[in-house]
């Protein structure tokens, strides 16, 4: 059996970020929820395989919004940041070769997709003229033991 060469396991996570476990979030979602920096929050999927089950699937990156209206919400992380967070998660090395990159903007919106061996990387981001930035960045690793990669 080839063990994973890519994906986090839940242990790193846990041992690298601050779980939320007391967060509302947590309680709302099936992933498991993480604080990457102050006021940015990463829900984590994991595996449901029995032999895989603490390899991450899927990672999104997004500022934390609160339902309290009386607190200023943030709409988006700086692009530099969501790259720098990208990086500390997936770092280049991890990623293997670039397959493809798919760019689409709308209005003032745009999507970026970038298409590696080991994973997908994506962020919609908001243009400059409205303050720029990134509203979410996901990571979606490509391997056999998450559900949606089945072949």
């Amino acid at each position: 059996m080839m063990a994973p060469v890519a994906a986090q396991t839940r242990n790193e996570f846990h041992q690298k970020y601050d779980s939320t476990e007391s967060s509302p979030y947590h309680q709302l979602a099936k992933s498991n929820i993480y604080v990457v920096r102050p006021s940015i929050i990463m829900s984590v999927d994991f595996s449901d395989q029995p032999l895989w089950k603490d390899y991450a699937c899927q990672a999104i990156i997004k500022p934390e919004t609160t339902s309290d209206s009386s607190e200023h919400k943030v709409e988006t992380i700086s692009s530099k940041l969501a790259l720098e967070i990208i990086d500390e998660i997936v770092p280049e090395v991890q990623r293997g070769k670039l397959i493809d990159q798919l760019r689409i903007n709308g209005g003032c919106t745009g999507i970026r997709i970038d298409i590696y061996e080991n994973m997908t990387i994506g962020r919609t981001t908001r243009c400059e003229v409205q303050g720029g930035g990134t509203y979410q960045a996901s990571i979606q690793w490509n391997s056999s033991w998450c559900k949606d990669n089945k072949k």
